[in-house]
């Protein structure tokens, strides 16, 4: 699991080939195990000593996205006063080992306390990717226009936050320091409805976001196979040939109101299963971006194979 703040689901089982008779699993070559991060855009923000009120970004979904293909856009993931948190839209929410499909998630780490949590839909306390809270809700999103947005909601009173403090310093503090209501919601462009999915609480009665925000791109539910046959294997299998085939623009990204217009953004593809670096196979490229800078518009095209990298070995 990469750095970017635990930002994916850990699969901690295997994929077991049907020659493993042994207690040594035997990883199909041809296999790229869930979760699988497409393409993964850094951000920088011009947000020296700038309070956080508000972060927005337009999300234009340009195909239709299948409701049996668990896929993620994760449009903002960064931290707030060193805590780090990730939030966007799926097909397919994830509550405890069931489905509601499609929805909003909103995920904070270094807290396991609910009642940093608000939502009318679900929260989650886990240490499947880390100490986490979450909020989770339904919110009906395919082929469309989308506005996400995270805002500050409210105060909690407590002590207030050392001057100088790390992310360990913060961690695990509800019931300590004085805390800052953030809340996600998300708006259909198109009909103007919307849904807040929920509201965490941050350390601090003034936050801070990161430097940069990264928007990642997903399908953490089935593993790719790049073989003409299939191997035998615990997760849902789909031969890359056969991905869903999406296009996605995000554009008008926002901090407190101010457009942001980066000169340029930084991306990378990566693989997200910790066992994936035991595969021999060279990492393939599943999605191309383009970056506009004058208008601040990036373009994901995501399913089709164009090119290969070297291992992560």
């Amino acid at each position: 699991m990469r750095k970017l703040f635990y930002l994916v689901f850990v699969i901690l089982s295997s994929c077991v080939s049907a020659m493993a008779q042994s207690e040594r699993s035997i990883w199909p070559d041809s296999l790229l195990q869930p979760p699988l991060t497409f393409s993964t855009t850094y951000i920088s923000l011009d947000n020296t000593d700038v309070v956080f009120e508000s972060i927005t970004a337009d999300v234009e979904v340009k195909t239709d996205i299948p409701d049996n293909y668990s896929f993620y856009i994760s449009i903002f993931n960064g931290s707030f006063n060193k805590i780090p948190f990730y939030c966007g839209i799926q097909t397919q929410v994830n509550i405890v080992g069931n489905s509601i499909g499609r929805g909003g998630i909103f995920s904070r780490w270094q807290e396991r306390n609910k009642n940093a949590a608000k939502t009318t839909g679900h929260i989650i306390s886990s240490d499947d990717e880390g100490d986490l809270i979450s909020v989770r809700n339904k919110f009906t999103w395919n082929k469309g226009r989308y506005r996400i947005q995270l805002y500050k909601s409210g105060y909690v009173k407590g002590k207030t936050i050392p001057e100088k403090y790390t992310e360990q310093n913060l961690a695990f503090t509800w019931s300590e320091y004085e805390h800052s209501w953030v809340t996600m919601e998300v708006e259909n462009l198109e009909t103007r409805e919307y849904a807040i999915i929920g509201s965490l609480a941050f350390p601090g009665k003034h936050l801070r976001i990161s430097s940069w925000v990264a928007i990642f791109l997903e399908q953490y539910d089935a593993a790719i196979n790049f073989a003409k046959t299939t191997p035998d294997c615990r997760y849902t299998v789909i031969n890359y040939a056969d991905l869903p085939k999406s296009s996605i623009i995000v554009k008008n990204v926002r901090l407190n109101g101010e457009k942001i217009l980066p000169l340029a953004v930084s991306t990378n593809h990566n693989p997200n299963n910790p066992e994936q670096p035991k595969i021999k196979m060279s990492h393939p490229i599943l999605c191309k971006e383009f970056y506009n800078a004058e208008k601040g518009t990036i373009k994901y095209e995501v399913g089709n194979l164009y090119g290969w990298q070297s291992s992560t070995k």
